[in-house]
């Protein structure tokens, strides 16, 4: 087998000619996103960076309680990155964040690493950190993409839920609708991926195993595990985030909030 190829770091200095093109594009369609392009790449290369040498001292370690402190920073971060991508979060947003991203993550990677895959020991880190980041990342991100969808279709659907209410629905039934397209476009990116796996898309995960010298169909096995436990983990992010959400926009008597939505 052909040893993995190394990326010397002036090699590596050529990557910033796709930070070109992103910057090309902003200014040309006046953007306006050059600052937060140039940001983002500042700190994802310095947070690659500073991690690669922290995953490496983990790796020799393989302490349990500092990968349960890794698993807890990356749901708290998670969460509090959620709360700043949505336009107007309501009050208590960033502990139905926290309590959505925690449970339906954590019980996702317990069920990848034991269940499926059988981790020994179980907070092996090479296992648990690279799942635990996809799994928690891509919940976030379904959260997300359901919350903003959410709070749009509710500001939408005022007459229709209006409606619904005087007729002596509760609060969960006239919102029904606006639930069912938040976690559906929260979904779609995942089920998309699922439609092209392994014909246009080949993953990060599977890919990277290819390059590290594994037997292809194992590799196989471990993207399904992760594409399957990260649309499950996006579905029960979305529902358990918007379940509690719900709770905001109507009051306990099951009435509208408008000025939540305005």
């Amino acid at each position: 087998m052909t040893p993995i190829i190394d990326i010397p770091w002036t090699h590596l200095s050529f990557a910033v000619i796709f930070i070109v093109i992103l910057l090309g594009v902003s200014l040309y369609e006046s953007l306006k996103l050059e600052r937060t392009i140039l940001l983002g790449t500042f700190r994802a290369t310095v947070q690659l960076i500073l991690v690669g040498f922290v995953i490496q001292k983990v790796f020799e370690i393989q302490s349990w309680p500092m990968i349960l402190v890794i698993l807890v920073v990356m749901v708290f971060t998670a969460s509090q990155t959620l709360i700043k991508r949505l336009k107007k979060p309501v009050r208590g947003t960033y502990t139905y964040a926290l309590i959505a991203v925690s449970g339906a993550s954590l019980l996702s990677v317990y069920i990848s690493s034991q269940l499926i895959i059988g981790v020994n020991p179980w907070y092996e880190a090479r296992y648990l950190i690279p799942l635990g980041g996809m799994i928690i990342a891509n919940g976030m991100n379904g959260a997300t993409l359901a919350g903003e969808r959410y709070r749009s279709e509710l500001s939408l659907r005022v007459a229709e839920i209006e409606m619904l209410l005087s007729l002596g629905f509760d609060s969960r039934k006239a919102s029904l609708k606006a639930r069912q397209q938040a976690i559906t476009a929260a979904l779609l990116p995942s089920l998309n991926n699922m439609m092209v796996l392994g014909i246009v898309h080949l993953p990060g995960m599977m890919t990277g195993q290819i390059i590290a010298g594994a037997d292809p169909v194992t590799a196989v096995k471990y993207q399904l595990v992760i594409i399957l436990s990260i649309s499950g983990t996006v579905a029960l992010t979305s529902w358990i985030f918007l379940s509690l959400l719900d709770r905001r926009y109507f009051t306990p008597h099951h009435q509208f909030r408008y000025d939540l939505i305005q």
